[in-house]
């Protein structure tokens, strides 16, 4: 199955294209590869021309895009009684624009339309890398914290218990990433339980995918 990628640096798109992997259980074709963001802004100001970019450039059946949650809500199936989603909820502005796009796109020839699937990450990718290893991080934990009106835990510390630094180098994450992303999906109930909004999701529209192809 091809799929094409989009998140915020190479390291995430390297851990993303293992996660797939492991869901699917084939290894995807390599396609276009989208450019990363280099920031939430970025991801979300980029996210049409990327969709277009995949869907007309590439014969991709499917996009897995992941964005950080960072402090904003949390996303819960409660929104989706709105169907524009929470205001504050970033899986809902994305998801939003995925719709509006993808319904502004004339047909591929011969070619089904692209496949979407979004990923939230509580509050960074580097929580997902944890896995196993805190039981301590993890979306509960996530909410239970944000309705004190405290995180339970920040970026650069994930980033510290992942990398040994706050600063790592593109090398250093990118190892890391792939490391920790052959070993979860090992188990994967273990992240969706932990994550069952943010990788939950992303992992059943992937899986959905599989039981569409030929």
């Amino acid at each position: 199955m091809k799929i094409g990628y989009y998140c915020e640096s190479p390291a995430d798109r390297a851990a993303l294209r293992i996660f797939t992997e492991g869901i699917l259980g084939e290894v995807p074709k390599p396609i276009y590869e989208a450019p990363e963001a280099r920031s939430v802004p970025s991801f979300s100001n980029a996210l049409d021309v990327v969709i277009r970019g995949v869907h007309f450039n590439s014969d991709a059946e499917g996009l897995v895009m992941v964005v950080d949650c960072d402090d904003t809500e949390m996303h819960s199936t409660s929104h989706d009684a709105d169907p524009r989603g929470a205001e504050d909820c970033r899986f809902c502005r994305i998801r939003n624009i995925v719709a509006h796009t993808r319904n502004r796109l004339r047909p591929r020839n011969m070619m089904p339309p692209l496949k979407v699937a979004i990923g939230l990450t509580v509050p960074a990718i580097e929580a997902w890398y944890l896995v196993g290893k805190n039981h301590q991080v993890g979306e509960a934990a996530w909410k239970v914290g944000l309705d004190a009106g405290r995180q339970p835990f920040s970026k650069q510390q994930l980033k510290q218990l992942v990398y040994g630094t706050g600063r790592p180098s593109l090398e250093l994450a990118t190892q890391c990433a792939v490391t920790e992303a052959r070993r979860i999906i090992q188990n994967l109930s273990a992240i969706e339980t932990a994550f069952p909004i943010g990788f939950g999701l992303m992992a059943q529209e992937i899986r959905s995918w599989a039981k569409r192809t030929p």
